[in-house]
């Protein structure tokens, strides 16, 4: 018997999703089936995942922390991203090797959240040229919309050290106003004085930290950091160059920038938005994107993830697909 979300699908994606890659499999057992972490076929199938090469080598990747300061927030081989694939696809603290990276990762902190590796822009003086910052810097600094994402991706893992416990409860605090914690780098300052309302990004990335904390998921925190996103779909303009265009639309993974399928991802959690047209047209959205066999193709790559299922525009992703099923289920439950 099909339960309502598969209804809204072309045909049943879940056999071929068990027949296709391991974090895939594994996830579709867990999230889709809700398998027993304790059954037989979770356990070989966990197995199947930490030992994949492309798992293996995302883990080496990732321990390298931060060895450069970023040029670009939306660079998607900066290690946080990579963190939190790993932690998309199933993988805990007690996996080999994630020790390691979690230590790494809370090493560095400012004002009790997670640092990352740069200097903040500062503006130029009136007649000076702006100066390109030290990629090799050894400073660090705490930023709105990466130090969440490295607090999320270390509640994912189940690394809930004081550290991890000190920056939930700061960026709580942040979020006391729709506002929230901006980030008013000078080049958009000026918008955020005109229009009063935080950045989306960084809403996206604190709604998705209290997700998983269940005081704070319906919290008055969590609405005041959905504030922004919904500020932004009825302004129906760019803002803080954030855009709702062809680029916004995409089925495109990793989550490293706003995008509708991240969005979807991460509203979709929540039972306060359950009415939010916001959402009702990223589900919208999403049916409308599966193929005759209710499965979900790329429209959108990173090249540098172009030998992974969710990087061929050719065909049908099991990743991507499987995130779609994911929504589908949270919305319709």
């Amino acid at each position: 018997m099909k339960t309502k979300w598969q209804e809204k699908l072309n045909n049943n994606p879940i056999p071929w999703l068990l027949e296709s890659n391991p974090w895939t499999k594994y996830k579709t057992l867990m999230d889709l089936m809700d398998a027993p972490s304790s059954s037989l076929k979770v356990k070989k199938t966990k197995q199947e995942l930490c030992s994949n090469a492309k798992i293996k080598n995302l883990i080496k990747e990732t321990s390298d922390w931060i060895a450069k300061a970023p040029t670009r927030n939306n660079d998607p081989k900066i290690s946080y991203f990579k963190l939190r694939m790993l932690t998309d696809f199933g993988l805990n603290i007690k996996d080999t090797g994630l020790q390691q990276i979690a230590t790494k990762a809370t090493k560095h902190t400012e004002n009790n959240m997670f640092a990352i590796k740069g200097i903040l822009p500062k503006r130029p003086k009136k007649g000076e040229k702006f100066i390109k910052p030290d990629l090799d810097t050894n400073e660090w600094h705490a930023s709105p919309c990466n130090s969440p994402m490295i607090t999320y991706a270390l509640l994912k893992l189940g690394y809930k050290n004081a550290e991890v416990k000190k920056a939930v409860e700061t960026l709580k605090d942040k979020w006391t106003t729709k506002q929230g914690w901006f980030c008013h780098f000078f080049f958009v300052d000026s918008m955020f004085k005109k229009l009063q309302i935080g950045c989306p990004m960084a809403g996206l990335v604190a709604l998705e930290v209290f997700s998983l904390i269940p005081e704070l998921k319906e919290s008055l925190y969590a609405k005041n950091a959905y504030e922004p996103l919904k500020f932004h779909r009825e302004y129906e303009k760019s803002i803080y160059y954030f855009g709702r265009s062809k680029k916004f639309w995409t089925l495109k993974y990793p989550f490293v920038w706003y995008n509708a399928l991240y969005l979807a991802d991460v509203l979709t959690r929540f039972n306060f938005l359950k009415k939010e047209k916001l959402v009702k047209e990223l589900i919208d959205w999403i049916e409308k994107s599966q193929d005759v066999n209710g499965r979900f193709k790329p429209n959108s790559m990173f090249m540098d993830y172009k030998v992974w299922d969710f990087a061929d525009k050719k065909e049908p992703s099991p990743w991507i697909t499987f995130l779609c099923c994911r929504i589908l289920k949270r919305w319709y439950a």
